[in-house]
C-alpha cells in the first residue's frame, strides 16, 4: 500500500492569504484515494455540495485551525490543489462559448490557473444603512465553513446573502430573503450588491479566453460549482484499471492508493502494451518476408 503524503498549501497562494487564520497554523492536503473516487462516483446535483466538502475535509490535515473556521474564499482554491494533483493527467477544464464578434462556436480547454481570483487585499468591507426596512446596518463579511451556504435561482440573492450578514438579522428561508430583497427600493438594493460585490474574495468563476478565428479576447463564465467540479469516476473503470495494472505488472491497487499513481500507472500500462504490440506485429511481419 502506498504512503499517502501530505503537502503544506503556502497561505500566499490562498484569496485570504492566510490574514484571518491563526498565527503559525498551516493547511497540508493530500491527493484522492481510490476510495475517495469510489465515494464520488455517486455524487449528484442534490448532494454535491456534501459530497465535495466531505472530500475536502478528508483530504486536509489542519493544525492550529479548525475545518469550520476555514473561509469559504479559500474553498475552491484548495479544492484545486486537490483536483491538479489527483488527476496528473487530466485536470483541465472545458468551455464552450459563441464569439460576439465573429459568430464562432467555439470549444477551449483551459487550466485552472487561467481562472480570475480575488484576493482579500483587494476587497473592502463597510456598512449598508437599513434603518428604515429592519432597523439594523447591514455590513459586508467574510464568510467561514460555519456560516450557511444559500442557494437560490438568482444570483443576485445568493451574491448578497453569502456576501454579507445580512442574513444574522432575521431566521427566514431563501425564499422569504428572496421576496424581501425584491421588495426593497432600488437604491437599497444597489448597495446591498455593491456591499456584497467589494466583500467578496476567491476564484471568480470567469476566464480570458481568444477566440480562435477572429483572435479578440473574450471574458467566458464558466461553471466551477462543485456538481461539475471533479471528474466523475464511473466504479467500472476503476475496477478495470485495477484489474489492468495487476494483471500487466503485478502491482495492487488498494483502496488507500492515491489516485495520481493509479492514473499514472495506467497510463504507462497502456504504452507499453501498445509498444508490446507494434513489436509483436513487426516481428510477424518480419518473419512473413
Amino acid at each position: 500500500m502506498s504512503e499517502i503524503n501530505y503537502w503544506r498549501i503556502p497561505y500566499t497562494q490562498l484569496p485570504s492569504l492566510g490574514e484571518r487564520y491563526p498565527q503559525g497554523s498551516s493547511i497540508k492536503f493530500r491527493c484522492m484515494t481510490v476510495n475517495d473516487l469510489k465515494y464520488m462516483a455517486s455524487l449528484k446535483d442534490e448532494n454535491a455540495d456534501e459530497m465535495v466538502t466531505d472530500i475536502l475535509e478528508r483530504c486536509l490535515k489542519l493544525d492550529g485551525v479548525r475545518f469550520d473556521q476555514l473561509l469559504r474564499m479559500d474553498r475552491l482554491t484548495m479544492l484545486f490543489f486537490i483536483r491538479t494533483n489527483t488527476f496528473l493527467l487530466s485536470n483541465g477544464f472545458q468551455t464552450e462559448f459563441d464569439c460576439p464578434h465573429c459568430g464562432s462556436r467555439e470549444r477551449q480547454e483551459f487550466k485552472m490557473s487561467d481562472l480570475k481570483v480575488k484576493k482579500i487585499t483587494e476587497s473592502t468591507i463597510h456598512d449598508v444603512d437599513m434603518v428604515d426596512e429592519l432597523g439594523i446596518c447591514v455590513s459586508g463579511e467574510y464568510k467561514t465553513f460555519a456560516d450557511r451556504v444559500y442557494h437560490s435561482p438568482d444570483p443576485l440573492i445568493d451574491l448578497i446573502l453569502n456576501n454579507t450578514d445580512l442574513a444574522h438579522w432575521q431566521d427566514m428561508t431563501v425564499e422569504q430573503w428572496t421576496d424581501w430583497i425584491y421588495n426593497l427600493p432600488a437604491d437599497k438594493v444597489a448597495k446591498l450588491k455593491r456591499a456584497a460585490n467589494d466583500a467578496r474574495c476567491g476564484v471568480l468563476g470567469y476566464v480570458d479566453l481568444k477566440c480562435s478565428k477572429c483572435r479578440k479576447t473574450l471574458r467566458v463564465g464558466v461553471d466551477i460549482s462543485d456538481k461539475s467540479l471533479f471528474n466523475k469516476a464511473k466504479l467500472s473503470v476503476l475496477i478495470r484499471n485495477k484489474i489492468q495494472i495487476s494483471k500487466y505488472c503485478g502491482v495492487q491497487i488498494t483502496d488507500d492508493t492515491p489516485y495520481n499513481e493509479v492514473e499514472l500507472t495506467i497510463a504507462i500500462v497502456n504504452e507499453l502494451s501498445e509498444a508490446e504490440a507494434r513489436s509483436m506485429k513487426e516481428s510477424k511481419n518480419g518473419a512473413k518476408k
